[in-house]
């Protein structure tokens, strides 16, 4: 049925967020560091990586739409999401841990390895786990007060996994043997997805489903053109997206800035704690803040501290007190972006119901995950063809004085446009003030139906 009856615990709403502490523990390190790995560990051409990068995002994209719709069209006796991440968090953690066991052989094997390493993780396991989780909040429960509070929390637990991770994975890889040892950083991730393993099983416990998905989209093609005609879920997507690209700067580019440019990479740990701390705290406090003020109302105040955030940045000297008090600024602006936008998601749900007839749940989640990563690998891929471009040397000790301009350019530009277009966005998304008259008008049409 799809009534929701039964009041959600706050207990429920804080395990179900922290799912998020296990897909992060792996893909934090993975979207930060492999890159990195890649080209300082393992020295291969930056240009060359971008390549493999780009062309395992185009799968991946497609995959987020496969994955979506087998969660909407299939259920089983733990229901839709459940089952998966029974079935397949295990599998998720081994094939992370793959990633970083490249075989030191030709340089076409090496390449041969990523691909089918990284698409086996990103494309396929982790891709099928994280759609069920995000898509969960969904049905567990219709209340949109729930509902956002469910996925803000687990916008608070990825945010704090974020910020750990980065300030403890170069001292535990430098535990285990050092940053040029790959056995390092297979053992560090061993660690992390052993971690990761706990939360996620605690979801499965305790966490329930009660809402069923009653008219799912007969196949992927309807789905797709479900979300396609919700304008809304456009707005919502660029928002996601934008979020997504802000992430990437902070947790990626950074590890290139913060060694090439402010030479020491021992600052990444204080720098994402900036950048993500806030977030965490608004995480915290945006259930509360829901009460008195709308979804895009914080979005768009977050995203004018970013702006100013970012123009200081530029305008100052390359210190460390202007990073990390522009940082801590940006991070909150951060935070309101990165909180708000799969509650966003959740309010288009609705409204895509209300327009087509068809509630498409995980497929509207995977179809946004489809621009955040294909965006992602888009941005790493053309951050990789630019470290090619600039003359980037991962075995150099130091970078040539056009390759620290190029990378300090890229890190403080890149993160301003994309804030400015996520200001011109949030501006007309209004669906959070008209989705309760969606919602009646749904009833309202149900109730007939059955009369």
């Amino acid at each position: 049925m799809s009534k929701d009856t039964n009041k959600i615990s706050m207990l429920e709403k804080i395990i179900y967020g922290s799912g998020d502490v296990g897909l992060n523990a792996m893909y934090t390190l993975f979207s930060s560091y492999v890159l990195f790995f890649y080209t300082d560990v393992i020295l291969m051409n930056a240009a060359l990586i971008g390549t493999v990068i780009m062309i395992s995002k185009l799968f991946d994209g497609v995959s987020d739409l496969l994955a979506g719709q087998l969660i909407d069209t299939h259920k089983s006796k733990g229901g839709h999401c459940i089952p998966v991440l029974l079935k397949w968090t295990l599998p998720m953690v081994a094939s992370v841990v793959l990633v970083f066991t490249v075989p030191d052989s030709t340089v076409a094997v090496r390449v041969a390895y990523i691909f089918v390493t990284y698409n086996l993780f990103n494309t396929v396991l982790y891709t099928y786990v994280c759609m069920a989780h995000g898509s969960l909040a969904t049905y567990v429960t219709r209340n949109s007060e729930d509902r956002s509070q469910m996925l803000i929390f687990k916008m608070l637990f990825a945010a704090l996994t974020q910020t750990i991770m980065a300030s403890v994975m170069l001292p535990m890889v430098n535990f285990f043997g050092g940053q040029q040892s790959q056995g390092a950083w297979i053992k560090s991730i061993l660690v992390f997805g052993i971690i990761g393993l706990v939360p996620l099983a605690l979801n499965i416990l305790l966490v329930k489903e009660r809402v069923d998905n009653e008219a799912p989209p007969e196949n992927i093609i309807q789905g797709v053109k479900c979300a396609v005609v919700n304008k809304y879920w456009w707005m919502a997507f660029v928002v996601n997206l934008c979020a997504n690209f802000i992430l990437t700067f902070n947790l990626s580019v950074s590890v290139y800035y913060l060694n090439s440019v402010m030479g020491n990479m021992g600052l990444m740990g204080t720098f994402v704690a900036c950048s993500n701390m806030p977030g965490v705290v608004l995480c915290v406090v945006c259930p509360f803040l829901l009460k008195k003020f709308t979804k895009r109302q914080m979005v768009l105040f977050g995203t004018v501290l970013m702006v100013i955030a970012q123009i200081v940045f530029i305008a100052g000297p390359n210190t460390v007190p202007i990073l990390f008090a522009t940082a801590l600024v940006r991070g909150i602006g951060m935070g309101f972006a990165m909180g708000m936008a799969g509650a966003l998601i959740g309010d288009c749900i609705d409204y895509g119901e209300w327009k087509t007839g068809t509630r498409v749940q995980s497929v509207l989640f995977s179809a946004s995950s489809v621009g955040a990563k294909v965006g992602q690998g888009a941005l790493t891929a053309v951050f990789g063809f630019i470290l090619a471009a600039i003359g980037y040397d991962g075995a150099a000790a130091t970078q040539a004085a056009g390759t620290i301009s190029g990378i300090n350019g890229f890190f403080k530009f890149g993160p301003l446009v994309v804030a400015l277009i996520l200001l011109v966005d949030i501006w007309f998304l209004d669906v959070e003030t008209k989705n309760p008259q969606y919602i009646k008008e749904l009833e309202e049409r149900k109730a007939r139906a059955k009369a």
